[in-house]
């Protein structure tokens, strides 16, 4: 059987992005190839023609068709599985957190013949093996099958208890050397699956349910890990830096005391991983800078205890961020604070204090996105039933606008901290070194916080970079006439 995967890769508009390695498309081309059939992917990191989707789907003449979907990208996969179903006869099978969290909607699409819920190593393998064999596929666990009006909803499988058993990820099925991290000497991992906290804002806690009481964190052996990175390390010699993407992979410490000495001797590289504040303990931390740990990616989210408790149930404070940043520093590592804007309930004084949460943690680099409510998840449920939520289709990704109406904030307002927050940040940094701080942060506070704050700055801001532009190109255009000139003589 040939299987081609769809990666619409749209998470940002960045002119210079190639793409980022998908561990779940990894793992199922993985399980396939293992099984004997033959895998393809078409991945885009901007928006391609129908035509051009289309010929490459003509080309590689799949037996099945894969999308995998967020809700962000779910609008390109049913433009694709249309323009797909045009010129190919092969069924098209749609998996990923929204199918899982959505099955309705997506399996509602008319293009769309199958939905893989949960995770779907096995399933997809057995859909394959059922296809070649020309058998029922009416009756698979995981899938999701539309037949002549009917759809066939089949429960789940149990989870997969033991992830050494599986493959380790085919990474031949993408331009990996190309990749937006790889050509920069990065390797990505993943080593876990699942995550126990109740955030508000993920769709975990809702994955989590559809398994009941089993076991929904879990990790492959520290020896299986090491197994995988000295694999890669050997058969990409770009690879100098190891990047770790798990939410969770550092969670029990008795594994990590496993992991380090043997990371130690068999890799000896540094890596980036991402960490919960509730976990940064000065026993971890040691062991991680022990095993080679540069840069620790943490979700700060919001830098006010209202809404990290009542808002996205984070199960932490701010209090606990300012020590954990802190103790970072004091361990030697780099970091990195995930932070979001425009969550429900929030004003321009909660922004605000997220903004000089981040300065005053000195994060190295901190990330901002707008909150977006995903269906499945306990805030969407609150946007709902609050009348926050507009009627309007999910944005291209994390970066392109807020969908929610909030009283509280106007959503220029939320536009304006998210595109000038990193200055803000610099702003406040350099406030706290001054005598009178206090009094200066006040007044920036009413500066920054005023309704009608966007208007002001962007007329000023506005005309200053025009200028710039201005000059820049008048010196540039001095610059080679000068050149010009010279030559002539």
């Amino acid at each position: 059987m040939r299987i081609t995967f769809v990666y619409p890769d749209l998470a940002t508009d960045e002119p210079s992005y190639s793409g980022y390695f998908h561990h779940g498309i990894a793992a199922l081309s993985a399980a396939l190839k293992k099984a004997g059939h033959q895998t393809s992917l078409i991945q885009f990191t901007k928006e391609i023609s129908d035509q051009d989707f289309q010929t490459r789907i003509k080309d590689l003449n799949p037996d099945l068709i894969g999308f995998s979907s967020t809700t962000h990208v779910f609008p390109f996969v049913k433009k694709y599985a249309a323009a797909a179903k045009q010129v190919s006869d092969a069924l098209i099978v749609c998996g990923g957190v929204h199918p899982t969290v959505c099955p309705e909607k997506v399996i509602a699409d008319s293009n769309i013949d199958m939905v893989c819920r949960g995770e779907c190593d096995e399933a997809i393998v057995e859909v394959c093996s059922k296809l070649e064999k020309g058998e029922e596929l009416s009756n698979i666990k995981n899938i999701w099958l539309k037949r002549e009006g009917k759809i066939f909803k089949n429960e789940l499988r149990p989870l997969i208890e033991n992830l050494d058993e599986l493959p380790f990820p085919d990474r031949s099925v993408f331009d990996y050397a190309n990749l937006n991290l790889e050509r920069k000497g990065v390797g990505t991992f993943m080593f876990s699956r699942g995550c126990p906290f109740q955030c508000a804002f993920c769709c975990e806690p809702t994955i989590r349910k559809l398994y009941a009481s089993q076991t929904y964190h879990r990790l492959r052996s520290p020896q299986s890990t090491i197994a995988e990175i000295k694999e890669v390390v050997k058969n990409y010699l770009f690879v100098k830096f190891v990047r770790l993407d798990d939410d969770l992979l550092f969670a029990r410490l008795a594994w990590v005391k496993e992991f380090v000495p043997l990371y130690k001797k068999e890799i000896n590289l540094p890596f980036s991983s991402d960490l919960r504040v509730n976990l940064m303990t000065e026993e971890l931390l040691t062991l991680l800078k022990q095993a080679g740990g540069h840069l620790l990616r943490v979700g700060v989210e919001s830098g006010d205890d209202f809404i990290l408790k009542e808002v996205l149930n984070k199960g932490i404070s701010v209090e606990q961020i300012r020590k954990a940043f802190k103790l970072a520093r004091q361990k030697g590592f780099k970091t990195q604070a995930y932070n979001m804007v425009g969550l429900p309930y929030e004003s321009v004084k909660e922004i605000l204090a997220t903004i000089k949460l981040n300065a005053e943690i000195k994060a190295d680099l901190s990330v901002v996105s707008i909150f977006h409510p995903y269906q499945g998840t306990k805030l969407y449920d609150v946007c709902l039933a609050k009348g926050f939520l507009k009627d309007t289709g999910p944005p291209k990704n994390y970066y392109s606008y807020s969908v929610l109406n909030l009283p509280s904030i106007r959503q220029k307002q939320v536009a304006f901290f998210f595109q000038y927050f990193h200055l803000l940040k610099t702003v406040y940094g350099f406030l706290f070194k001054l005598p009178l701080a206090g009094f200066l942060v006040f007044l920036a506070d009413k500066v920054f916080g005023s309704r009608y704050a966007p208007e002001l700055i962007n007329s000023t801001i506005g005309p200053l970079r025009t200028a710039k532009r201005y000059i820049a190109k008048s010196l540039k255009r001095s610059a080679q006439q000068d050149t010009e000139a010279r030559y002539k003589v």
